[in-house]
């Protein structure tokens, strides 16, 4: 709604004089003092009379009374291109020309014989990106008028998606992934203080979502958090306190702490990452994400946790009752937007499904999706639901509270299953072993060179045991134990490595292949007369030097 502290008095202050002509004869009054001020002052007791406004009132058609709702709904003031944009244009007329063709007596629209009634008066309004005009119904007029307030917004839930569709929690592993290879890996920020491209391309092999721009929403949240600090060596190392109190926290309250952060940011501009939208940097705009971002939260809090909703549905309801809630001033031709596929300039509201509605299915299918404050169907008629979570991020329940996951298991080939949802363990185990694979069952390997890593550390090995008993319940096995005691006594032993034999019937052939500089390089070691060893990564190159030299070699599975 739009503040407004302008009464009906300062209201009829601004009225030219001929319309208030106009307004007096029109509220029963045939003269008017001569002074001004004394004009208005009448004026406004006789508009303030009950029974005059309700005979008012009751001479107006349905349409017109419809509009004064409307208004009444949002609050008594709009932005004036809105409102006239729905009601119809009032002309603007100098006062020779509104004596001669008295629009009153003809009106060109609903809103041009209210302006007539005297009941939609034009003012200037300051809102977050400044200054604009809007059409306003005074609230002396609202209180006495018989308005019946309007649910502008309006929502129907629709059929379940046929598949089920679960809200995802992959943007709060990735964090946590985000969060341990920062810890374990020696990073050092770039001159500009970014992450360096190296290690971001590194590190997304390990994300569960590698979306780009579901990556720049994950790093900027980490960056506005402030949970990368660089340390006395200079590398990038999470901070301790606040990132430890996110690992710990249940799921709920860590979806919570990331969408209240995003929800807060006036840096992260939502309209910038709309893939098929490319805003330009004019200097003549901007818009407020902060405003946009409250008004979709706001009417997503129309909706009922467990329920579906048509996404398209969503957009058309906020379209009805809410078109302006990132354009205040309801001024639809000085952004400078593009459609990013062709170039064309999206200017005008004629395009609002191709801005506002395309800001609306970013926000739906992407950040709101990915914090878990809605499950999203992205289908052919893409569906939303409001989750347990997002009904507590929107102030109606209290945060739900879930089943722990499952514990953590040490199996006794020294491999470490972590379940989704463990992100505290999964975190200090990435610091002491070896990362294998990363998902819903993130899986680790105990192994010399981790135990060196976890030592450097300060984490001695008989640490990390505690560590796995604490976090199991279990005694770790006991082979695996003793491994680990012994490793920590001589150090490493053994080492099982990948590797590809290259075997050959004639020992003369592989003398030839180990003192010719072209395979030469590629053969690790003579383990006999006839076989040799060859790294996996040179196996290809070697097959096309032995097809070069004349050899047709049998590659082996």
């Amino acid at each position: 709604m739009i503040p407004m502290n302008r009464n009906l008095a300062q209201c009829l202050t601004h009225v030219d004089a001929v319309r208030l002509e106009v307004l007096a004869r029109r509220w029963g009054l045939e003269d008017l003092p001569e002074r001004r001020a004394e004009a208005v002052a009448v004026l406004e007791t006789e508009m303030r009379d009950r029974r005059r406004a309700e005979a008012t009132w009751a001479s107006l058609s349905s349409e017109e009374r419809a509009a004064l709702e409307w208004l009444h709904s949002v609050g008594g003031a709009m932005a004036w291109p809105t409102f006239i944009r729905r009601w119809g244009p009032v002309r603007d007329m100098g006062p020779g020309r509104l004596r001669q063709e008295r629009p009153w007596e003809s009106p060109v629209s609903v809103a041009e014989s209210l302006w007539y009634w005297g009941l939609v008066f034009r003012a200037v309004a300051e809102g977050p990106t400044g200054l604009y005009e809007v059409a306003l119904l005074p609230e002396e007029l609202r209180a006495l008028l018989p308005l019946s307030p309007i649910p502008l917004f309006r929502l129907e839930p629709t059929a379940p998606p046929a598949a089920p569709v679960l809200p995802t929690d992959a943007l709060l592993d990735d964090l946590c992934t985000l969060l341990a290879y920062f810890q374990v890996h020696p990073v050092r920020p770039t001159a500009g203080g970014q992450w360096p491209s190296f290690a971001e391309a590194d590190l997304r092999r390990y994300l569960q979502d590698p979306d780009p721009g579901r990556w720049a929403f994950l790093s900027h949240l980490v960056r506005r958090l402030g949970w990368l600090r660089t340390d006395r060596a200079g590398h990038l190392r999470p901070a301790p306190e606040p990132v430890t109190e996110w690992l710990r926290a249940s799921p709920a309250i860590q979806r919570l702490m990331l969408a209240r952060a995003w929800r807060e940011d006036p840096t992260w501009d939502d309209l910038r990452h709309v893939p098929n939208l490319r805003p330009e940097e004019t200097g003549s705009w901007r818009n407020d994400p902060l405003l946009a971002r409250e008004a979709i939260l706001r009417h997503l809090a129309a909706g009922s946790p467990g329920e579906w909703y048509a996404l398209e549905d969503f957009v058309a309801a906020i379209k009805e009752a809410d078109p302006d809630f990132q354009r205040p001033d309801g001024n639809y031709d000085t952004w400078y937007i593009r459609d990013a596929a062709t170039g064309e300039y999206l200017r005008g509201f004629e395009h609002w499904d191709r801005v506002e509605g395309a800001l609306i299915r970013y926000l739906i299918t992407g950040p709101l999706a990915w914090l878990g404050i809605v499950a999203a169907s992205v289908e052919e008629s893409p569906r939303f639901s409001l989750t347990p979570t997002g009904a507590a991020f929107l102030g109606q329940t209290e945060p739900p509270l879930e089943p722990p996951p499952p514990p953590m298991i040490v199996r006794p080939d020294g491999v470490l299953e972590v379940p989704a949802g463990r992100r505290y363990e999964r975190f200090q185990v990435s610091r002491v072993a070896d990362w294998l694979f990363i998902g819903d069952l993130s899986l680790y390997r105990l192994t010399p060179a981790s135990l060196e890593r976890a030592r450097q550390q300060r984490i001695p090995p008989e640490r990390v045991l505690t560590f796995l008993e604490e976090t199991t319940g279990k005694p770790v096995p006991m082979a695996l134990h003793r491994a680990v005691e012994r490793w920590a006594q001589r150090g490493p032993e053994a080492r099982l490595e990948w590797a590809v034999l290259l075997r050959v019937q004639d020992e003369a052939l592989l003398r030839e292949l180990a003192a010719t500089p072209v395979t030469r390089r590629y053969i690790r070691e003579l383990l006999t007369p006839t076989l040799a060893l060859v790294s996996p990564d040179d196996a290809e190159n070697l097959a096309q030097a032995l097809v070069e030299r004349g050899v047709l070699p049998d590659i082996g599975k």
